[in-house]
C-alpha cells in the first residue's frame, strides 16, 4: 500500500501549487449564497499541459485553493482533466422539501485526443458542496480500465487535522487523532470522513456519496496542504482501480462544510446526494430486531437470490451482509446488488464493516442507516 501511495505522488507531481492565468471559468452558488464552487482551466507552473481544476470559498474567504482534477486511464498518455477546452455548462436550481441545491453540468473535450470528454457535475448545498465526474461514450473511451483518480483537495492554509490512519485498503477503521494537514506522512492511508479545520474560515469534511459500481475512495497527503484521492485497487488485478463500460460517472467527491464542527451532525448532504427511493411501495419497511446472517464468500455475487430465498424461507424479515472493510469495485457491486435484490424479497439488510457511508438508504430505504461512530463521536466532543 505505501508503494502505491509513493508511486501516486509521483504521478501527481504536477500537481504544484503556483498556476498561471486561469481560462473558462464557471461557478456555482449555494442557496443561501455562502458557499461557491469555481471550475476552471489551469497552466500548473512548470507543467506542459493545461489542467482542470476548481477552488472553494465560504463567507468570501477562500476554502479550497486551486485544487486539480483528473482520472489516469489505461494506456493513455494525457489524463481526463488535461489539455482540455470547455464545451458548454448549464446552471440549475432544485427546491424540494428534502433537497435544495444549485447545480453546473461543465461539458470539456480534449485537444488532440480524438474526441475524448469528460463532464463535471457540481452541486452546491448550504451545507456543503458536492462534485463528480462523468465519462461519456467516445470511440477512443469504450472499455473503461481506470488506473486511479486523481482529484487534489488543496486547502487554503495549514491547519488541524483529524485522521483515522488505516494499515491497508481492507482494514477496519481506527480511532480519529489530531495532528496538522502538513505533518501527516506521505504513507500514511487515510479513511472518510477526513476532518480539517480552516482557521478564520471554517471546518470541512471529505467523504463521498453514491457509490455504485467504482471502488471506495481514500486520501493520503502528498505534500504542503494538498489531501489526495487513492482508490481501493481490484481484488483480482491491483494495478486497475475500476473496469468497465462508457458512459459511467463516479460517486461523489463531497466537501461537507460548517463553521463549527458540531454542526456537521446535522449535514444531510451525503443521503440528499443520492437518488430518491427506488421503492415504490415502502409500508413493508419496518424495524426488525433480529437479523438473519448471511455469509460472505467469494461467490456471493452469484448466490444472492438463493441465500435470500433461504432468508424468506427462514421467516426472516431482515439479513446481515458483512462487506469485509472491503471498498474495492467488486464489493461495492455486491453492495448496490444485495440492496436492490433484498428489496424485491421485502427484506430489510444492514451491512456490517463496510465503507464509509455514503446515503444509499435513501435510495433504497430497506438499507438500515450506518452511522460513523467514531466520526459522530469526533464531531461531538468539540
Amino acid at each position: 500500500m505505501r508503494r502505491r501511495i509513493l508511486s501516486l505522488v509521483l504521478l501527481g507531481l504536477m500537481a504544484v501549487t503556483a498556476v498561471f492565468a486561469e481560462t473558462d471559468t464557471v461557478n456555482v452558488a449555494s442557496p443561501d449564497g455562502q458557499l461557491v464552487l469555481r471550475l476552471f482551466i489551469v497552466s500548473p507552473k512548470d507543467a506542459l499541459l493545461v489542467r482542470l481544476a476548481y477552488s472553494v470559498s465560504y463567507h468570501g474567504k477562500l476554502l479550497m485553493d486551486t485544487s486539480l482534477l483528473g482520472i489516469a486511464l489505461h494506456n493513455q498518455e494525457v489524463f481526463l482533466g488535461e489539455t482540455v477546452g470547455l464545451v458548454s455548462a448549464k446552471e440549475e436550481s432544485v427546491a424540494t422539501p428534502e433537497n435544495h441545491y444549485n447545480s453546473l453540468i461543465a461539458q470539456y473535450i480534449q485537444n488532440g485526443s480524438l474526441g475524448r470528454r469528460i463532464t463535471i457535475e457540481a452541486r452546491a448545498y448550504d451545507d456543503g458542496v458536492a462534485f463528480r465526474y462523468y465519462i461519456p461514450r467516445t470511440s477512443t473511451v469504450e472499455d473503461l480500465q481506470i488506473e486511479e483518480e486523481l482529484t487534489d483537495f488543496h486547502f487554503a492554509q495549514d491547519g488541524n487535522a483529524y485522521a483515522a490512519v488505516l494499515s491497508g485498503y481492507e482494514s477496519g477503521k481506527g480511532d480519529y487523532r489530531r495532528t496538522t494537514l502538513s505533518e501527516i506522512k506521505r504513507t500514511s492511508l487515510i479513511a472518510l470522513p477526513f476532518l480539517v479545520e480552516q482557521p478564520g474560515v471554517g471546518w470541512v469534511a471529505i467523504t463521498e456519496a453514491q457509490l455504485d459500481n467504482y471502488p471506495g475512495m481514500f486520501v493520503f497527503h502528498p505534500e504542503g496542504t494538498i489531501v489526495r484521492t487513492t482508490l481501493a485497487p481490484l481484488a483480482n488485478d491491483a494495478s486497475f482501480a475500476m473496469h468497465g463500460m462508457t458512459p459511467a460517472e463516479t460517486p461523489w467527491r463531497v466537501l461537507m462544510v460548517a463553521s463549527e464542527p458540531r454542526k456537521l451532525l446535522d449535514s444531510d448532504i451525503v443521503k440528499n446526494l443520492n437518488p430518491a427511493s427506488a421503492i415504490a411501495d415502502t409500508s413493508w419497511i419496518k424495524p426488525v430486531k433480529n437479523y438473519f446472517p448471511i455469509t460472505y464468500s467469494a461467490d456471493l455475487a452469484d448466490h444472492l437470490e438463493e441465500e435470500f430465498a433461504r432468508a424468506e424461507k427462514a421467516g426472516a424479515a431482515g439479513v446481515t451482509i458483512d462487506l469485509m472493510h472491503r471498498a474495492d469495485q467488486q464489493i461495492i457491486g455486491l453492495y448496490r446488488r444485495a440492496a436492490q435484490a433484498a428489496a424485491e424479497h421485502h427484506l430489510m439488510v444492514e451491512f456490517l464493516n463496510g465503507p464509509a457511508p455514503d446515503g444509499i438508504e435513501r435510495t433504497w430505504p430497506n438499507v438500515l442507516p450506518r452511522e460513523d461512530t467514531q466520526f459522530r463521536r469526533l464531531l461531538a466532543s468539540f
